[in-house]
């Protein structure tokens, strides 16, 4: 795959599941924004790994977490939010 492309994609999806968790629109949006975070993290995690960015790598692999925690943390709410509508 071109580099370019892979960046060009890793950093629209960032910038959209950036845009999804800061609406806060309700949990379901603020979960997918978290999951399409996951998949820009595993974007950029490539990224590094093909050019031998240490630093890109480690930096995503945080991220990563993190975007899994968020998963962890907003899924019930919208579970709650789906049973109560």
């Amino acid at each position: 795959m071109d580099l370019e492309i892979l960046r060009a994609a890793a950093a629209a999806i960032t910038i959209i599941a950036a845009a999804m968790v800061a609406a806060n629109i309700n949990a379901r949006v603020t979960v997918w924004g978290f999951a399409i975070f996951i998949a820009a993290s595993i974007a950029w995690i490539a990224d590094g790994v093909l050019e031998a960015k240490t630093s890109l790598v480690v930096q995503n692999a945080v991220l990563l977490l993190i975007d899994v925690l968020g998963v962890w943390r907003w899924l019930p709410r919208a579970g709650k939010e789906a049973s109560a509508a």
